[in-house]
């Protein structure tokens, strides 16, 4: 009854309200059109997605992704109103810098992905047959050398490498050119921009090694996945905008958390003549390779650093892109305040209040259920932790047993192997304890075995010294770290000790203690430590029956 009064008043009105929004924004969809860059599908995955859940149809906007020509500037289509909205790289504040009325909605990739690639050690013959090694291995090497480059500002991280160390090379771009290793192999060119999350031309498959410059590691950190809109769709829609803008966040987290269904739509997406597998096996690879750059698990998807976007703007005035003092006023898109309207929340600010009342009860009574269950759960915790004890300690006496001294023998071995500790055991057992059990019962024995420990326990406080009883009358003492010496002198302190007679509460019974020792040798597991002491104190227990004909008193 009380599950069926909670979906009454909870869930249902919940779901009318759910329903009455969706109908609204189904009558009023808006159209725009998003232009992303050539031959960038993996890379573009987020917007697909977004297409492909109704991400868009959700915020009330239908929207058309189209896919840019090679030669195309996407900055420019969205500046003349060819399309409301673009997808491009840094290139973007060039851009703004020349006087493009631009606004920067989100940045989806928060390190570029963009490089340099080059063959290394390339080997060719010269016209006399000897070798001659035409490779690049550093970055000086491109000095006058041919470079496949994207044309415009398409591969702006690796020209700002390239001029940041005062590189002058042949920058090509043609879009007729192959744009594959093919080309550096049949030396119609020395180097090519890639996109790292492609991988680099499956160049070691080809059994080619090649040498890659990062413009990260040289210090040009640019952004890349720049959602950008113009300032007149910014000025005019903000709603539209910021309804674009959470759809694609909400694609890309779709795409990053949902690998197989995303390559589904991609591989479907693709028009070129792959093998299904092969086309499928590589798009995981570059959805995979994306996270190193988005960072998603540390950074906000969408994020803008205004700070690291001002060191972008003043490394392109370093690089001559452009002049200092460009104005990028307008450049940071500002999400507009939320509208409400009163009218349609007065319901549902009514229905909440009920529903918060009848939540209120209804919580009162899981929290009185909560209590019990803490009571329970902090019970069984105590029963664990007895249980814990009693299986890692000795009942009478309450020291370490045998499986509390192996499991600490277990830990500090692997130490000892090293050589940063010496363990040492000593291996006791109680002369003429059986005979005093035997005249006066085993209360007696109890009793005595209690102050034994009692008076060993006082003899030991060195850091991680253990006494444990094993059983019967025998006890063992580890001594994490010690030597020879030092053990020597415990057994006799313990010796002398235990030669004192004992009060019991039937007699005073005069004992005596054998003790035999062993010290850690290389790669000695635990059981032969302890066996050592074992048997080295047998030996002696031998002799002191011979010498001692006195049982007790």
């Amino acid at each position: 009854m009380t599950l069926i009064k909670y979906v009454i008043f909870i869930i249902l009105p919940l779901y009318f309200a759910g329903s009455f929004f969706a109908v609204r924004a189904d009558q009023d969809i808006d159209h725009v059109r998003i232009l992303l860059p050539s031959a960038a599908l993996v890379q573009s995955a987020g917007y697909y997605m977004a297409e492909h859940k109704g991400f868009f149809q959700q915020q009330g906007v239908d929207v058309s992704l189209l896919t840019a020509r090679t030669q195309q500037s996407i900055a420019k289509s969205v500046d003349e109103g060819a399309a409301q909205y673009g997808v491009t790289n840094a290139g973007i504040l060039i851009e703004k810098a020349n006087g493009r009325a631009l606004v920067a909605i989100a940045v989806l990739f928060q390190h570029s992905p963009a490089a340099l690639l080059a063959l290394k050690d390339r080997i060719l013959k010269d016209k006399n047959s000897a070798l001659k090694n035409n490779g690049i291995n550093k970055l000086s090497d491109l000095h006058n050398k041919r470079l496949l480059l994207l044309p415009d500002y398409q591969d702006i991280e690796v020209i700002s490498l390239l001029r940041k160390y005062h590189i002058q090379s042949l920058n090509m771009s043609s879009p007729a050119v192959t744009r594959d290793m093919t080309t550096l192999v049949n030396n119609q060119f020395d180097g090519l921009s890639i996109n790292l999350t492609k991988g680099p031309y499956h160049a070691v498959r080809q059994g080619i090694e090649p040498v890659i410059f990062m413009p990260k590691d040289h210090g040009i950190d640019f952004y890349s996945g720049f959602l950008f809109t113009n300032a007149q769709e910014a000025g005019a829609n903000p709603e539209r905008v910021a309804a674009v803008r959470t759809a694609i966040l909400q694609g890309w987290e779709y795409a990053l958390t949902h690998t197989e269904e995303t390559l589904d739509v991609l591989v479907s997406l693709n028009q070129r003549n792959e093998a299904r597998e092969a086309m499928r096996n590589k798009f995981k690879y570059q959805l995979i390779t994306i996270r190193d750059f988005i960072l998603p698990d540390f950074v906000p998807l969408g994020y803008i650093n205004q700070q690291h976007l001002r060191d972008m703007q003043q490394q392109l005035v370093d690089f001559d892109f452009i002049a200092k003092g460009s104005d990028f006023s307008g450049f940071m898109y500002i999400p507009p305040r939320a509208k409400i309207d009163w009218q349609v929340w007065g319901i549902w600010v009514k229905v909440i209040v009920a529903a918060l009342l009848f939540n209120g009860f209804w919580l009162f009574y899981l929290l009185i259920i909560n209590q019990r269950l803490k009571r329970e759960v902090l019970e069984r915790k105590r029963a664990e932790q007895h249980i814990r004890y009693a299986a890692m300690h000795d009942n009478l006496t309450g020291l370490a047993n045998r499986a509390l001294l192996m499991d600490t023998l277990d830990n500090i071995l692997p130490l000892a192997k090293k050589g940063k500790i010496k363990p040492v055991l000593l291996f006791m057992d109680l002369d003429r304890f059986k005979q005093v059990n035997d005249r006066y019962g085993h209360a007696a024995g109890d009793e005595l075995l209690i102050a034994v420990t009692q008076r060993i326990s006082r003899l030991l406080g060195g850091p991680g010294e253990l006494l444990t009883r094993l059983g019967g009358d025998e006890f063992v003492v580890l001594l994490p770290n010690s030597d020879l010496a030092y053990a020597a002198v415990l057994s006799d302190k313990i010796e002398r000790t235990l030669l004192q007679s004992f009060a019991l509460s039937v007699c005073n019974v005069s004992i005596g203690i054998s003790i035999g020792y062993s010290i850690y040798h290389h790669n000695m597991n635990a059981d032969e430590l302890l066996t050592g002491a074992d048997n080295e104190m047998y030996a002696i227990k031998s002799d002191h029956h011979l010498k001692i004909n006195k049982i007790f008193c």
